[in-house]
């Protein structure tokens, strides 16, 4: 479907049995809340990830009511700014370790099966899930990128990091495991977001004269060439590219106002 539409071991404390049961990994660089729905969850679960606000609090009140309603876990992890200044990285620094190390525990502790799990990431959150998925394809139930800044393209051609080109150094070997997956990471359902009113050039947003050739100058115009750059991507290589992009009307760079407003956390708790 191609659419374009308007690391080491973590300790447990499990806090007062509410409805629903929440319980909250911590661990000296990483923290999470888990909440889990009533009885066995019948759907993959939903690791909901902040931007660089780190506000994870926000994530998990937009997606709370949708998640335990359809019956999933919600994990929204919270990455710190002293041990992740540049947590939507994956390269020197490897957030996506200690996200599989929180998962592998989270599974334990609540009897629940996370072995495919479904991925949202919003601003920066974004760009770390969909890098995420390059690395896991097969970990990854279902990929929802919101709002990210910018992307790696799934191009050899494009130099890395904009794409999977001319890596060197300590990344070399992740650009290169990105590249032997890639066939996998095309077959994905992939949905994609961006406010009709995200359209500003703050300095949040990366940019410059290569990036803003490559992507576009925008969130929604990157949104646009990256659905455009996965679905080629996925034909050349003999597959049907599951791709979509919503745009979500009068919202801007504001996860809140999305969600509430633009019935961002509806739609990814829907697909």
């Amino acid at each position: 479907m191609l659419v374009m539409n308007r690391q080491t071991d973590l300790p447990l404390v499990l806090h007062a049995q509410a409805e629903p049961l929440a319980l909250r990994l911590s661990h000296e660089r990483l923290a999470a809340r888990i909440d889990l729905p009533h009885g066995r969850p019948r759907r993959a679960p939903l690791l909901a990830l902040h931007g660089i606000s780190r506000d994870a609090n926000a994530i998990r009140r937009g997606f709370l009511a949708e998640t335990l309603g359809s019956g999933r876990v919600l994990v929204t992890p919270r990455f710190g700014r002293k041990h992740w200044p540049h947590f939507q990285r994956i390269g020197r620094a490897r957030p996506d370790l200690a996200v599989l190390e929180l998962l592998a525990q989270a599974g334990r502790h609540g009897d629940f099966d996370t072995g495919k799990f479904a991925l949202f990431g919003y601003s920066g959150g974004a760009q770390f899930v969909h890098r995420f998925a390059m690395l896991y394809p097969g970990r990854v139930a279902a990929l929802h990128v919101a709002a990210a800044g910018w992307y790696c393209l799934p191009d050899p051609t494009v130099a890395w990091p904009a794409g999977l080109g001319r890596a060197k150094g300590p990344v070399a070997p992740i650009a290169n495991l990105k590249l032997a997956q890639l066939d996998a990471f095309l077959r994905l359902p992939v949905r994609l977001y961006v406010g009709t009113r995200d359209d500003a050039r703050e300095p949040a947003l990366r940019q410059g004269r290569r990036l803003d050739a490559i992507q576009g100058r925008t969130r929604i115009e990157r949104a646009q060439n990256y659905l455009l750059a996965f679905a080629n991507a996925a034909r050349q290589r003999g597959i049907r590219p599951d791709i979509s992009l919503t745009l979500l009307p009068g919202c801007g760079h504001d996860f809140t106002e999305c969600a509430r407003e633009g019935g961002l956390a509806r739609l990814v708790c829907a697909s």
